[in-house]
């Protein structure tokens, strides 16, 4: 855990030239619509927390729809930018605690978010976040999540092995060129874990995502793609991709 702090902590100084967000400008996000048109009832007689707020890019705006703002991180770096951030919000309380334990709040808010921020290697450690989550919400409350697609992998390898087969390649060399541009992030597909730089992150597979959910209570689940335009790419093999359909992270809503 402390590995992942320090990577996090890192991070945070260089946030917008390391992460892709998916609050950035050209997403393609469903989490705005969800959270508009299917939480019908008065948001601002309700309390939100957001589950690994990270620099604070989404508290601004559930403040200025919810009575009551709660966002954690287990990076102090983090949550330092998020406090400076929202210092003059009266709404919104920006906390250091980890997801993994959050008994202090169960049954105490009608939404949770949480974007691309279940992200610890172990299995176990994610299911108690998953759970967590759940806990945290008041019965028929909901969760709006965004969760890395394992799936982009290999979707991305495969546009890489067309592109050489296309050019006249043969099989051998397009799938050794397409493993090439995987290794720029070493993958291992079965555990569904990725590295970026220090750390390694979760990424999920829609069936898995779907049980994970599911095992930690979670009902009524809807997942959906969120659409990330090429140009917010730096690598020009992507950018030549231009066109074609897009990478996505993976949108969930659902209710305990």
């Amino acid at each position: 855990m402390d590995k992942e702090v320090k990577a996090w902590d890192k991070t945070a100084m260089n946030y917008f030239s390391e992460v892709v967000s998916p609050f950035a400008e050209g997403v393609d996000n469903p989490l705005f619509w969800y959270l508009d048109h299917k939480i019908t009832e008065d948001k601002k007689k309700m309390s939100v927390m957001d589950v690994g707020c990270g620099i604070g890019n989404f508290l601004p705006i559930l403040s200025k729809k919810f009575s009551k703002v709660v966002g954690f991180d287990f990076s102090s770096k983090m949550a330092d930018i998020s406090k400076d951030k929202v210092k003059h919000l009266k709404n919104v309380t920006v906390l250091v605690r980890d997801a993994r334990e959050l008994s202090e709040f169960y049954n105490q808010f009608e939404v949770v978010v949480t974007v691309n921020s279940i992200l610890l290697p172990n299995i176990k450690d994610v299911e108690k976040m998953f759970k967590e989550a759940y806990n945290v919400l008041k019965q028929g409350g909901v969760l709006l999540g965004v969760f890395p697609a394992m799936e982009s992998f290999l979707y991305q390898a495969l546009l890489v092995q067309e592109k050489y087969l296309d050019n006249g390649e043969t099989q051998e060399e397009a799938l050794k060129k397409a493993q090439a541009a995987i290794d720029e992030a070493p993958c291992d597909f079965t555990a569904g874990l990725v590295k970026y730089k220090d750390s390694i992150q979760k990424n999920y597979y829609l069936f898995e995502l779907k049980h994970r959910l599911w095992k930690a209570g979670f009902g009524n689940i809807t997942v959906r793609k969120v659409y990330y335009p090429w140009e917010v790419y730096e690598d020009e093999e992507l950018l030549a991709f231009r066109g074609r359909k897009k990478l996505w992270d993976w949108f969930v809503y659902a209710e305990k």
